[in-house]
């Protein structure tokens, strides 16, 4: 059974927009940087879709901190994600993780591979999984 037979339709779309706002932004990150920093984003109660960054030493603080950061802010947002460039050494390749949220209940991780060389990004297939609520 998938998470949609049992999800209401404006929660998909707030998780749907979410998962594509954060590919885009990784993806344009790679393609300008070749790498990036992890970072959040929230949807607030309106629908607007938020950016939220943190001010840490390292990857790892980062992506805890923007949990917290994200966990203090949950009684004003309807979803949140956080987005981690990854090495993947099983495959000697790399992914975008992104951790989403919703208020109503679901925790999804979704990877998508990829390998950069020359500039040129180019994406595998996404893999989703159930991931354990951090936010809520």
């Amino acid at each position: 059974m998938s998470w949609r037979d049992t999800t209401p339709r404006p929660v998909q779309d707030d998780v749907d927009n979410l998962l594509d706002s954060a590919l885009t932004l990784a993806e344009g990150h790679l393609r300008d940087n070749g790498t990036f920093f992890p970072f959040g984003l929230a949807v607030d109660r309106s629908g607007s879709v938020q950016v939220v960054d943190v001010d840490a030493p390292d990857a790892p603080r980062a992506k805890t901190m923007l949990f917290a950061a994200l966990s203090q802010l949950r009684s004003d947002l309807r979803a949140a994600a956080v987005i981690t460039d990854v090495a993947l050494p099983e495959t000697a390749s790399s992914g975008i993780e992104i951790h989403l949220e919703h208020a109503h209940g679901i925790a999804i991780g979704v990877l998508e591979p990829y390998n950069l060389a020359a500039g040129q990004l180019e994406t595998e297939p996404l893999e989703g999984h159930t991931a354990v609520r951090a936010v809520w």
